[in-house]
């Protein structure tokens, strides 16, 4: 795109409130027909980078731009001819009709002492059909609910006609069915030429709707990309503290964030090594269990794509990764028997078995470590031919335990655990 398409530009700008700045060395651009979402802790200065250009926060150094003209040199009435606000906080409900209140988004428009007149009655009607709150005109503001009042609030702000749309969690009060379309319209303004910057509480909506998003923390802001680059599981474990799955969801399309646990909850990962077979989320919750236990799961030889394979990266334990829907070679299920023999039991999670991933069955059973089984393997999970039964018949003439839940798998796991830790194994 060429300059004239930026509407809204950040350089090099030092923004605060008249003492240090809160956010330092700000610079990126947002161009028409564009949303860029803003994500980050509580706190990080999301909110002030928006009051930035509004003028609510002071621009210390730098330069923060709209439509190519300084903030610092504009009048307020200027700056609401060319950006308009949701602002985080609902406005004091008081006895106005909604009508009147979306109207006053027209008052940037209008000399002083300048009455609307029928275009403005239009942009207003317009802006509240768009917010589906054309059927709340003539009730009173006070009298309306928070999600209510959330729409007529991005309905003001329509009918101000900005060229730059600012958004600060403004589906934070809304239902999923209003969020989704407040979001929509939001996009088709950003399509029809807008620049939208949002801040989004919702990593899977940031992800759905901005274009490119940008991470505010620690006193910065990074240059915004697209959400499958900004969004990735060593971001969230740096930024937000938690141990994520980062995923695109086959409906929508769009990145999907799915948290594991905080990471002020995973232990060291010092305690010890336990082997689990699983495989398509199978494991996911015992692998959970076992970080918060402070032992490594030994995840065996899993495919690049499985869910499985993507909670132990995100959770740092370790596998043998495959190509999508490869199968283990020799290789890879030498690599997990030498694993599994050095974990103090191998948990058998209740997946099924294919050609795929039955050498990782193969490997706990004659690896020489304790196997416990979450629930039997029938004929219905053995997708092998009956080597998996096979196997499993192997594994049982050898002593493996069997148990009927999960939480029972995990106890049985952690005693052979800690009677290998009293061994000084």
């Amino acid at each position: 795109m060429i300059e004239r398409d930026v509407l809204l530009d950040f350089r090099d700008a030092h923004v605060g409130y008249g003492g240090a700045p809160v956010l330092a060395g700000v610079s990126f651009a947002v161009r028409a027909a564009e949303v860029v979402g803003l994500v980050g802790p509580n706190g990080a200065g999301k909110s002030t980078l928006l009051r930035a250009v509004t003028g609510a926060a002071r621009v210390e150094r730098g330069a923060v731009l709209i439509c190519g003209k300084d903030v610092r040199e504009l009048s307020t009435r200027a700056r609401a001819k060319m950006a308009a606000v949701v602002p985080q906080a609902l406005p004091v409900p008081f006895a106005m009709r909604a009508r009147r209140f979306v109207e006053l988004g027209r008052h940037p428009h209008l000399d002083v002492l300048e009455r609307p007149g029928p275009a403005d009655a239009a942009f207003v009607e317009d802006a509240m059909r768009r917010t589906d709150t054309l059927r709340l005109a003539e009730q009173t503001v006070d009298t309306l609910s928070g999600g209510d009042l959330q729409r007529l609030t991005v309905a003001q702000a329509l009918a101000q006609q900005p060229q730059v749309l600012l958004l600060d969690e403004a589906t934070a009060h809304l239902d999923v069915n209003h969020a989704l379309q407040i979001l929509d319209l939001v996009r088709r303004e950003a399509d029809a030429g807008a620049a939208v910057l949002a801040v989004f509480h919702d990593l899977d909506l940031a992800a759905r709707y901005a274009d490119r998003i940008a991470i505010v923390a620690d006193g910065a802001v990074s240059e915004p990309l697209p959400p499958e680059e900004a969004l990735d599981a060593e971001t969230l474990s740096r930024v937000f503290d938690v141990r994520a799955v980062v995923r695109i969801e086959p409906v929508t399309g769009a990145v999907a964030v799915v948290p594991i646990v905080r990471g002020a909850d995973v232990a060291a990962l010092d305690r010890g090594l336990v082997g689990l077979v699983c495989g398509s989320g199978a494991g996911a919750r015992l692998q959970r269990e076992l970080a918060r236990a402070g032992c490594r799961a030994v995840c065996g030889a899993l495919n690049d794509g499985d869910v499985d394979a993507a909670v132990a990266q995100a959770l740092g334990h370790e596998l043998h990764l495959l190509p999508p829907f490869g199968e283990a070679d020799a290789a890879a299920e030498a690599w997990a028997r030498e694993r599994f023999s050095a974990c103090a039991a191998v948990v058998v999670a209740p997946t099924p078995f294919g050609r795929a991933n039955v050498a990782n069955l193969r490997a706990a059973v004659r690896s020489g470590s304790p196997v416990v089984l979450v629930g039997d393997v029938t004929p219905e999970r053995d997708y092998t031919g009956g080597e998996a039964l096979t196997l499993v018949r192997e594994a049982r003439e050898h002593g493996a335990l069997v148990v009927a839940s999960e939480d029972e798998a995990l106890a049985a796991a952690l005693a052979h655990l800690e009677t290998k830790e009293a061994h000084g194994d």
